[in-house]
């Protein structure tokens, strides 16, 4: 049965369901969803509902549930992956499994806004006020409140997986893979978790395939699985872009949400037999092959940069995606680069390119200055 108007589902449930499957969702632009919504979208199962956590012209209300009518995040927003993520789900489980949503997303945001012992610090130095505004409307603390949605919605259900989408903002080196894996650390504490049965789904930015403007961030973001074993990363290639090359169109959202359902499908355990789709899920095995690079920042903006591998060439990028510089590294595995070129790049972006064709990203302000 599909519904359409939110009067139809009663404002709260009490009785704690094990079929009653919670999902969380988290992240930036992407996760939040901006493709165009139609009359189609707007039609769901009545099994498949979303725990607000804002409250909207709409008539959503903090910690009611509704059913998963699109928009999802906000009132204001738009169609995203966690609509055909749930729909996926919905088609392909039992009748009796009921799925549910916790969504907690902020456009434009790094990832410090989920850490719990940083985003004071964060949120302190934001200047644009429609960010202000996203963050307000969860109550300053989106963390805060997906942890306090996600305790009610324990009550009700019980929690199966969270889902993940950031990194446009700063997925360039290893100091974000850490903060990705303590966030997950204080939701596994927090929420008294089993991080054994409880898969993280995260998925790349729209990719190179599309001219993504953000795909350099994709090769961090593709290691996740060697800091959160119980992690799975979704391939954006052949996902749609919209006209930014940031976000996804309505089109790529539908092909991501229902990886994003098929790679959930796998870590819980059920038979999924699209092979296309299985093939999106990146294997922890894959991850730990790819090329590493550590070191360190002189005083001069010398980056003295050592890497698990031989590199084939270093390339200089815009935050826009675009190639600024390449250098010709002939299967060094130590290597002087200079950080201080292009210094009217804020996000400047190195990227080193092992012979095997894997490759890492690097923001050098991430990198430590001894």
């Amino acid at each position: 049965m599909a519904v359409l108007l939110l009067s139809l589902f009663p404002a709260s449930m009490t009785a704690q369901d094990d079929f009653f499957y919670i999902f969380l969702c988290f992240g930036q632009s992407n996760m939040v969803g901006q493709g165009e919504i139609t009359e189609a979208d707007k039609v769901v199962d009545e099994s498949f509902l979303s725990l607000s956590a804002v409250d909207g012209p709409d008539g959503r209300k903090v910690g009611q549930w509704r059913p998963a009518v699109p928009p999802l995040c906000r009132a204001n927003t738009g169609l995203s992956l966690v609509d055909f993520f749930g729909r996926t789900l919905r088609k392909n489980y039992p009748d009796k499994v009921r799925i549910g949503v916790v969504y907690v997303a902020v456009d434009g945001c790094a990832i410090d806004l989920f850490d719990k012992d940083a985003y004071k610090n964060y949120t302190d130095t934001i200047k644009p006020e429609w960010l202000k505004n996203e963050i307000a409307a969860y109550g300053g603390n989106p963390y805060g409140r997906m942890v306090e949605m996600a305790r009610k919605a324990q009550r009700e259900g019980v929690i199966r997986g969270i889902l993940f989408h950031q990194g446009e903002t700063d997925a360039y080196n290893d100091r974000w893979l850490q903060k990705v894996k303590k966030i997950y650390g204080d939701l596994m504490t927090d929420l008294k978790l089993d991080p054994k049965r409880v898969p993280f789904i995260a998925g790349e930015t729209v990719g190179e395939d599309q001219h993504g403007v953000c795909a350099h961030a994709n090769p961090t973001i593709n290691r996740l699985p060697e800091v959160i074993p119980n992690s799975y990363v979704v391939s954006s290639n052949g996902c749609e872009a919209g006209p930014d090359k940031v976000h996804f169109s309505a089109k790529g959202y539908r092909t991501l949400g229902t990886r994003y359902g098929l790679a959930m499908m796998r870590a819980m355990g059920f038979d999924v037999t699209n092979g296309e789709a299985t093939e999106e899920v990146t294997p922890v095995a894959k991850a730990i092959s790819a090329i590493d690079v550590d070191g360190s920042i002189d005083g001069n903006g010398i980056f003295h940069a050592r890497a698990t591998m031989p590199v084939n060439r270093v390339e200089y990028v815009s935050f826009s995606g675009k190639t600024l510089k390449t250098i010709p590294m002939n299967g060094a595995q130590k290597m002087d680069v200079d950080t201080r070129l292009f210094p009217e790049e804020q996000h400047l972006v190195i990227v080193f390119y092992a012979e095997n064709g894997s490759s890492v990203s690097v923001e050098p302000r991430g990198v430590t200055v001894p």
